[in-house]
């Protein structure tokens, strides 16, 4: 049961954010190039790996190893994120 319903989030959420990301960034300007694309790829991928890593018993080291490396790669990657639009303080 919890396999299903971790597959049914992730199918729901990843595509929702995958949308929702392209549609913010459409009109901004990127400065940067690929880097700035490097943090919301690595966001995407990080939770699909835990879940194949769940799924197929690949827990361990290495797939702690690859999520730690995704997100501290997002982490220091987030200086090339373009600047929104607007008056966010």
């Amino acid at each position: 049961m919890l396999e299903i319903f971790m597959i049914a989030v992730t199918v729901i959420l990843v595509p929702g954010y995958v949308f929702v990301l392209s549609k913010k960034r459409k009109d901004m300007r990127n400065l940067y190039g690929w880097k700035g694309y490097v943090t919301p790829i690595v966001f995407i991928f990080a939770p699909v790996f835990a879940l194949v890593s769940y799924l197929f018993e690949l827990g361990g080291m290495v797939s702690w190893f690859v999520l730690s490396a995704c997100f501290f790669i997002g982490a220091y990657y987030t200086k090339y994120l373009p600047k929104p639009k607007g008056n966010h303080t």
